[in-house]
C-alpha cells in the first residue's frame, strides 16, 4: 500500500487534512490549528488503514 504525505488546509469551519492511501483519499476534519498538526504528524508516523464507513 502506498501513502502519501499529509496535506493540511485550511476551511472556514476549521482545518482539513487529506492522505492518499492505496487509491483512497482518508480526510480528517479539526477545529483548530495545534490539532491540525498533531493528526498530520501522526499520519506521517503511522498512517490510519481507510475505513468503509462514510460519514
Amino acid at each position: 500500500m502506498t501513502t502519501d504525505s499529509p496535506t493540511m488546509t485550511r476551511e472556514k469551519d476549521g482545518w482539513l487534512i487529506r492522505v492518499k492511501m492505496g487509491g483512497r483519499i482518508q480526510e480528517v476534519r479539526c477545529t483548530s490549528e495545534s490539532q491540525a498538526r498533531y493528526f498530520t504528524a501522526m499520519l506521517t508516523l503511522n498512517p490510519l488503514k481507510p475505513t468503509r464507513f462514510r460519514n
